[in-house]
This record gives C-alpha cells, structure tokens and sequence, in this order.
C-alpha cells in the first residue's frame, strides 16, 4: 500500500532534478554579429545625433545628456559606447575625416597621370570646402580632446595628403612633403575666402588650382 502523499511527490521532481534539467537545456545563443551590428548601428545613431547638435547650435552644446536625449536613450547609456564627452567628439572627427580621405581617394582614383592625381586631390578638397562639409571638423576642432585620442586625430589629418604626397612623388618634385605643404597652404588660403562670402566659390577654387599646378609644375626635377 503507498503511503499517503507519495503520488503527491511522484509528480513533482525534487529540487536537485529541476536543477539539473535546468543545467543541461540548451542556452539561447546571440550571434556575435548581431550584437556587433547592434552596437555600431546604435554608436552610429548617437554619433548622428551630436553631429545633428554640433552642426544646428554650435560644439559647445554637444553634451552626454544632449545626444542621449536627442537619441532617445538615457544617459548612462552613451558610457557603454563613449567614456567622455571629448571622447564622444574624437569619434566625431575622426568619422569626418575617414569621410573626407575616402573622398579625396576615390577623386584621385579615377585619373591617370600624376598631375592628373594633384589636380583631382584639390578638386576634391576644395569641392568638400564649397559644399560646407568641412565645417563640422573645423567647429569640433576648439573642443580639448582626451591625450590619449590626439594621435589618432594627427593620423588621421595625414591619412588626407597621403594621396597628394604619392602622386607629387610620382610627378617628380624634389620633396613631396613639402610641396604637399605648399599645395595645403593654398587650400587653406583658399579656405578661409571663400569662407568669408566676398570670393565667387568657382572662381576661386579655378585660380587656386591653376595656382598650385603651376607652382607644381615649377618644383619637378
């Protein structure tokens, strides 16, 4: 005869069973690339939401609870992904000129000759300066980023002549990387005009070109 309250136990497993169940069934997996996409798809959104803040109300307003509001995240959120506000605004410039030295890379590409090479290297430039897009990086560049980032940044500024300095090798001056000096002084001079609205964009960026291609020109041996 069973005693009372043995069926009672029958159907229920003891602690020690459920916990080894527990152990052997399967755990669900996240695939790595999905938590990497996830994370690059929300770094690029938070990134989006401080270039949207820097470009309408100027770098000073790019703060951590800015962008986490601006994101719809909270702010705590933004430390997964960035440790500072300066770190956050590293990323930022360092986008934009990843951006910038794609661009001048495929300008380049598609030509033929070495001074071809120069000439689409200014076009390039001078065309990212008509169209404004080189104002993000220039407002970001009175913010004091971390120490440790600076490098990055200064490599990342030369990643944008190293196209010019090889195809000025190529043409035959005497010293690439001063002449790309030269031909980046013109740039910035060129920069700074039309900038300042009292210069016709197209006429400047023909005379700036013609300018350094000449100049160029003048420096192979």
């Amino acid at each position: 005869m069973a005693r009372a309250g043995s069926s009672q136990r029958a159907k229920y497993p003891s602690q020690a069973l459920l916990r080894n169940r527990w152990q052997t069934l399967p755990m669900p997996k996240i695939e790595a690339s999905n938590v990497v996409d996830h994370r690059e798809k929300r770094r690029a959104a938070l990134l989006a939401a401080a270039v949207e803040i820097a470009t309408e109300e100027g770098s000073s307003s790019v703060t951590m609870s800015a962008v986490a509001a601006r994101a719809g995240l909270s702010r705590s959120s933004l430390y997964e992904y960035f440790d500072s506000r300066e770190d956050l605004i590293a990323d930022l410039v360092l986008d934009e000129l990843d951006l910038w030295a794609a661009s001048l890379n495929e300008q380049v590409s598609v030509t033929a000759t070495a001074l071809e090479h120069v000439e689409a290297w200014m076009v390039g430039a001078l065309e990212y300066v008509v169209a404004g897009k080189h104002r993000l990086a220039r407002e970001l560049s009175s913010v004091a980023l971390p120490p440790h980032r600076v490098p990055e940044v200064r490599a990342a500024h030369h990643r944008l002549t190293g196209p010019l300095i090889k195809a000025l090798g190529e043409a035959g001056t005497s010293d690439p990387a001063r002449v790309a000096n030269f031909v980046n002084g013109i740039v910035e001079a060129t920069t700074r005009r039309v900038d300042s609205g009292s210069a016709n964009p197209g006429a400047e960026v023909k005379a700036a070109i013609e300018f350094a291609l000449a100049g160029v020109r003048a420096q192979i041996r």
